[in-house]
């Protein structure tokens, strides 16, 4: 867990997401002199009251006259929308998109792009929480939604403007759209077509393979069953390697208590409970982003040498530009 939310200036720098529900009047105006742009805004919902609702703060019902500062002094932001199903979905999400895009207007739009990403729930939320879990029927609704409005701002604006993150694509067991989607990958750091990137950047490695290593080496290479169907060409291209095998091993987590896990939610309990007494092979690779940044332990804190101790089998790290 790291600090960085409703901060500006974190927000400016690493792209971190803030509510503009916490600034003081002489931070609107540091961010007016120091030209703060862009910055990444959570807005979930433009109608007030859904935005008071949502992030339980009664100032969140101001974004619309906040938009309408940044776009008076030529600022810009990246918004993102946490669709809750029930909440600010349906006709809410259908308001909030088009309110966001009469401001993607003019040679420099205030709001540049938008990214529509599903919340994500663990056992560990309050028991009164209202939050309920995207299921694969609410993933399909909302995909067809927000694809019409896609083709609308296409026409309208010269752009996609807003874009799914590829989880909705992975829990509605669809198709990831084709590379040209994505544009110059605004949201990237949102999940929108990081798996994309992610195949892409493979492909380009993926000539560099030798044509057969010797001695022969079984590998085990551990993901989040999200991604289990979108790696399958990863997977199918490192076994043409002759004399190399790489068994995909795609875990839930059951620390979270989810059933649809991305990679970096990935614990080491996750990990050990899974792979405890089974043939290992040679090496595990272990995507390094199950990891905390600059540290070698997971979020349930076991470490990669505790882990690689208990399996009784060396763990590699390896890089993933796929943030699922």
């Amino acid at each position: 867990m790291y600090l960085k939310d409703d901060d500006y200036r974190l927000s400016f720098l690493y792209g971190s997401y803030l509510t503009l529900t916490n600034l003081a009047p002489a931070e609107w105006q540091r961010i007016e002199q120091m030209r703060l742009s862009p910055l990444y805004v959570s807005v979930h919902a433009t109608e007030p009251e859904i935005r008071i609702r949502l992030l339980k703060n009664p100032r969140a019902g101001q974004l619309l006259e906040q938009l309408q500062w940044f776009q008076e002094r030529r600022l810009q932001i990246h918004a993102q929308v946490v669709l809750c199903p029930g909440i600010n979905d349906g006709v809410h999400l259908e308001r909030t998109l088009l309110d966001l895009a009469q401001f993607h207007v003019r040679e420099l739009p205030t709001v540049t792009s938008v990214a529509v990403v599903p919340v994500g729930l663990t056992q560990f939320r309050p028991s009164e929480d209202e939050l309920i879990p995207v299921t694969c029927d609410k993933a399909q609704e909302v995909i067809a939604q927000v694809q019409t409005l896609q083709a609308k701002f296409r026409q309208t604006l010269e752009s996609t403007f807003v874009w799914l993150a590829d989880e909705w694509f992975l829990i509605a067991g669809q198709e990831l759209p084709p590379e040209p989607h994505y544009e110059d990958y605004p949201q990237i750091g949102n999940g929108v077509g990081s798996i994309r990137q992610f195949l892409k950047q493979f492909q380009a490695a993926a000539r560099h393979l030798p044509k057969q290593i010797s001695p022969p080496r079984k590998l085990v290479w551990i993901v989040g069953n999200a991604v289990e169907q979108a790696f399958q060409p990863v997977l199918k291209r490192l076994n043409e390697v002759a004399g190399l095998e790489v068994e995909m091993v795609a875990l839930c987590s059951h620390y979270w208590g989810q059933t649809l896990t991305v990679t970096g939610l990935l614990t080491g309990q996750d990990i050990l409970q899974a792979l405890q007494g089974k043939d290992l092979g040679d090496n595990i690779l272990l995507p390094s982003l199950m990891l905390k940044q600059g540290d070698s332990r997971f979020l349930d804190d076991m470490t990669v040498e505790q882990l690689a101790h208990q399996l009784k089998v060396p763990i590699v790290q390896v890089g993933s530009g796929a943030k699922t």
